[in-house]
């Protein structure tokens, strides 16, 4: 009987540690081009956020800056005249103070004349009563008049607040003005940009005409070689009438001798067709001339269209190079608004990244005392020690009953249905202990995971 029980400690195999791993890489992977496309997502947010602040920006330049200064106009001009020229209801309230203040005096001067009067009936107690009375009326209309100029002095701390709020305002708009003279150099760095964009595109143009020049060099020098060979076919034609005309006094001088010698007719005749075959021959090779002279002109007709077109495709370069400036000025003023803008967003971004960093790292100073890892280190090596200790136990008393049972079993006549039966009573164990390790192992492996997180977190 060939069983080994040596098999029933076996735990997982290394197979699973190694697909558990596998399995924890590819979770982390995908953590990271998650959050990759959530950033790239985030950065498609700012920057259409960023094209709609400079929209924004455009229409507020374009719009709202006029109406603004005309409002600050209005409002300066408003209080130059309060300033200046204190409002209707102020000298109303002053004449009706005046006004007051003169039938006090009046009154006045008449409880004193009464009581210059009274003085001889000083005793009589109604007259006593009457003058308290228009005491206390006198009283009161002092506390109104009181009540007035503190209503006054109020109006006057209010416009004082008003004036400081307008100050405040004047502040922040030399504020604005100020951001708008950054603008301004913005933009005087993007036209000089533009300038130099404009100076290689003058090289460029310098090049094209140094190209357009070679070209029309070599066109001047085909047309001088044709003008060359047209020279060559004229000397060649003028030999030609030359050999004529000596042809012809030849032709002369024969006609004297066929009319002086009649011998010599056949002979004459001969050399007359002879005479003929040569001129059908010049006749032919003048001909030829004036072929290669119209192939001549064909050509040169065809270099007139092929400069007209070399000129047509420099408009159309020109035309182009004029688009490519306007979208390249257009690119520069939206790459620097861009760029300012984002460079904000980013310094804002990143302070808050620097903060949940700070956070997160104080979570993960926080982990161990929480989490109390130390504690666990231990509980886990004690745990770890005992089932060592433990299993260790359980293989050597079963290699005890290992080799106790098999010389027994061996000397048995019905081994093999006993071996069938201790099969089938082994096997439920082993299973059952395989699964108990594999959810050890499982265990161990999350609580590794909870233990590593914490760190990744911090290193992405």
């Amino acid at each position: 009987m060939d069983h080994s029980n040596h098999t029933l400690l076996q735990a997982g195999s290394q197979a699973a540690i190694s697909d558990r791993m596998r399995e924890l890489l590819a979770r982390a992977a995908q953590d990271h081009v998650y959050e990759q496309r959530t950033q790239g997502a985030v950065l498609d947010e700012i920057r259409q956020r960023l094209e709609g602040m400079e929209w924004l920006l455009r229409e507020v330049r374009e719009r709202e800056l006029g109406g603004l200064s005309g409002t600050m106009e209005a409002v300066n001009g408003r209080l130059d005249d309060l300033t200046n020229r204190p409002p209707s209801w102020a000298e109303g309230l002053a004449q009706h103070v005046e006004l007051v203040r003169d039938h006090v005096d009046a009154v006045s001067e008449r409880v004193g004349g009464i009581g210059e009067r009274v003085t001889p009936i000083a005793e009589l107690p109604s007259l006593w009563a009457d003058v308290g009375t228009v005491g206390e009326s006198v009283e009161e209309a002092l506390a109104r008049l009181q009540s007035v100029l503190d209503g006054t002095q109020h109006v006057a701390e209010r416009m004082v607040e008003f004036t400081k709020r307008l100050g405040q305002l004047q502040a922040s708009m030399e504020t604005a003005a100020n951001r708008f003279t950054r603008l301004d150099k913005a933009l005087g760095e993007l036209a000089q940009r533009t300038e130099r964009l404009e100076g290689g595109v003058l090289d460029l143009n310098s090049g094209l005409g140094g190209a357009v020049e070679a070209a029309a060099d070599r066109v001047t020098t085909a047309v001088e070689q044709v003008a060359e060979r047209i020279g060559e076919v004229e000397s060649r034609q003028a030999v030609v009438t030359t050999r004529l005309d000596r042809l012809d006094t030849g032709l002369a001088a024969v006609s004297a001798g066929l009319a002086t010698v009649g011998e010599g007719q056949s002979e004459t005749g001969a050399q007359f067709h002879a005479l003929e075959g040569q001129v059908a021959g010049v006749t032919a090779r003048l001909d030829r001339i004036d072929g290669r002279i119209e192939t001549a002109d064909d050509c040169l007709a065809d270099i007139d269209t092929r400069m007209t077109g070399v000129d047509a495709r420099l408009l159309t370069v020109d035309g182009h190079l004029d688009r490519q400036d306007e979208r390249l000025d257009f690119l520069d003023e939206g790459l620097r608004a861009r760029v300012s803008a984002l460079d904000e967003q980013v310094a804002e971004r990143l302070d808050g990244v620097d903060d949940r960093v700070e956070a997160v790292n104080q979570r993960v100073g926080q982990l161990p005392a929480t989490l109390e890892i130390s504690e666990l280190h231990k509980n886990l090596g004690e745990l770890g020690a005992a089932h060592a200790t433990r299993f260790d136990t359980v293989e050597l008393r079963l290699t005890e009953a290992a080799d106790a049972l098999t010389p027994l079993i061996t000397a048995r006549p019905d081994r093999d249905q006993l071996t069938e039966t201790l099969t089938r009573t082994v096997e439920p164990a082993q299973t059952d202990m395989t699964r108990r390790l594999g959810a050890l192992e499982e265990t161990m492996l999350a609580l590794a995971e909870a233990l590593l997180r914490p760190t990744r977190t911090t290193k992405d």
